[in-house]
């Protein structure tokens, strides 16, 4: 061990210099002590917070396994209306052409909007059953998903009709490209719908067959602001056209829904502003 003296003081000096210098150490040990005991609980509570994370994740893949997908989740955008029946739309032109030869049933009713460029949706046994407001929310869904939003339109026409109306044989020596139909006979007309859409995390319900315990999964949902709010309360908002991508509107998302939502395509067109 080195000790340095100071050769123009006596002893006594150079003795008092180290003797305060060993006070002021002495004090710094209880405050070590103290951080260091700080720095083990911390650690420990995120020990406790790991094994806690590590039982989530496994009782969310639990779940995961436990929700069964049905057959419009898996290929199309689907929501419901605030009375709950369900709108199937394609997402492109082969799941235009695969919901309308598989799925289309005789009690659907079948929506498009005015001009191209828009999916096919098919309100599910919904005949001569739904009322204004399911036909409004769901035309309003479908126009989210047309050209009308990616121009940046405030408002779209669309209409409806009886699946009878819809066929893949075109016109004499006309050819229907895959996911186009013919429309023939009337067609029931909504106009200037409002392009807004609203998406929200609802909570499932979901009985573990083991165990028998009820268990509780979130879903993603889009779809018209009344349906949101029934199932999802305030876990939800409001989008207009233009405005963020995907790739952001995905953070601002998650900021604001305090949940991670994959595959945005599925939900939202691209392009949304929040309403204010």
């Amino acid at each position: 061990m080195d000790i340095e003296l100071v050769l123009n003081s006596d002893v006594n000096t150079n003795a008092n210099a180290y003797f305060d210098k060993a006070k002021k150490l002495k004090k710094k040990i209880g405050g070590i002590d103290m951080i260091v005991g700080k720095t083990k609980k911390e650690i420990s509570e995120l020990e406790e917070k790991r094994e806690e994370f590590l039982e989530k994740e496994e009782k969310r893949e639990k779940l995961v396994g436990l929700v069964k997908k049905e057959w419009y989740e898996k290929n199309f955008r689907f929501t419901f209306t605030s009375s709950g029946f369900l709108f199937v739309c394609g997402n492109d032109a082969q799941s235009n052409e695969v919901l309308l030869k598989k799925y289309l049933g005789a009690q659907d009713i079948v929506f498009h909007t005015e001009e191209a460029g828009s999916p096919f949706g098919l309100l599910k046994d919904a005949k001569n059953k739904a009322s204004e407001e399911d036909l409004f929310e769901v035309a309003q869904f479908l126009a989210c998903f047309s050209r009308q939003w990616k121009k940046g339109f405030g408002v779209a026409d669309v209409f409806y009709v009886d699946p009878s109306q819809v066929s893949k044989q075109a016109q004499s020596g006309e050819y229907l490209a895959k996911g186009s139909f013919m429309v023939r006979g009337k067609k029931t007309f909504l106009k200037n719908i409002p392009l807004k859409i609203c998406l929200g995390v609802e909570t499932l319900k979901v009985k573990d067959e083991e165990s028998e315990e009820e268990l509780e999964s979130l879903r993603v949902i889009s779809g018209s602001e009344a349906m949101c709010t029934k199932r999802c309360g305030k876990r939800m908002v409001k989008l207009l056209p233009g405005g963020l991508q995907y790739k952001d509107l995905s953070k601002e998302l998650k900021a604001r829904l305090k949940f991670g939502v994959q595959d945005l395509p599925k939900f939202l067109p691209e392009g949304c502003r929040f309403e204010k």
